[in-house]
């Protein structure tokens, strides 16, 4: 438990960290920074941004950034941010949450979050999902690939959602999980702790999708025959 390192990275209050395997460290702060040091030496800074024109650098403020796996890769590395609006409006602005790539910091993937403030994200072991908590006491669950949304329950708690943690894909956590594809914890300032499963989705054998290609073609050139009988 000795001290490393003890330095000023951002003005104000930092909002979150996370460090990455190769000891790279990702600080997020209300100074509207995102900042990636090695040790105590600045690397770089992200700007999540920079594509898009609409939304000005005080708009939105950093909130929540974690590091994730990749499936079936064990080189690559990815890290998630979440950008909220700064100021609160009368029409509430949606939120973002963001994928870079973990190694060299380029952004990959931006999508919008819905406009309920967000205010803790989780990833999981393999880093297959992504789980969100609110200021107003829902959780959702996103798939890390596509940032494409596969649970959401509205305002589960009562109030602001503190931490959030998936289930680890072990034998004792699996007899929890059962036959559902993930599981994630919730707690909030309601003082409970809450259980999210998404169920598992369904998959198609590949000879299954093969056949039906094959019947829309032989449907298809039926219907022009029909259509057009000097055509084929």
């Amino acid at each position: 438990m000795k001290k490393c390192f003890d330095f000023q990275a951002h003005e104000g209050e930092v909002e979150d960290l996370d460090i990455s395997p190769d000891n790279k460290i990702v600080t997020v702060g209300r100074d509207f920074k995102c900042c990636v040091w090695k040790n105590d030496q600045f690397v770089t800074g992200l700007r999540w941004n920079e594509n898009m024109p609409q939304i000005t650098d005080k708009m939105y403020r950093y909130q929540a950034c974690r590091f994730g796996k990749v499936e079936d890769n064990k080189e690559a590395l990815r890290l998630y941010t979440v950008q909220i609006p700064h100021k609160r409006e009368r029409k509430p602005l949606r939120c973002y949450i963001s994928k870079w790539d973990g190694n060299n910091f380029l952004p990959l993937l931006n999508r919008e979050c819905g406009n309920e403030v967000v205010s803790t994200m989780s990833v999981s072991d393999f880093g297959t999902f992504i789980g969100l908590g609110t200021v107003t006491g829902s959780v959702a669950i996103y798939i890390a690939f596509s940032l494409q949304q596969v649970y959401y329950m509205r305002e589960t708690h009562g109030i602001v959602v503190t931490d959030l943690a998936f289930l680890p894909d072990a034998h004792g956590a699996r007899e929890v999980i059962g036959e559902n594809e993930v599981a994630l914890l919730s707690v909030a300032v309601d003082s409970r702790c809450k259980l999210h499963l998404v169920p598992s989705r369904q998959m198609f054998p590949i000879w299954v999708v093969l056949l039906l290609c094959g019947l829309i073609v032989v449907l298809t050139i039926l219907l022009l025959q029909h259509l057009f009988p000097g055509l084929l």
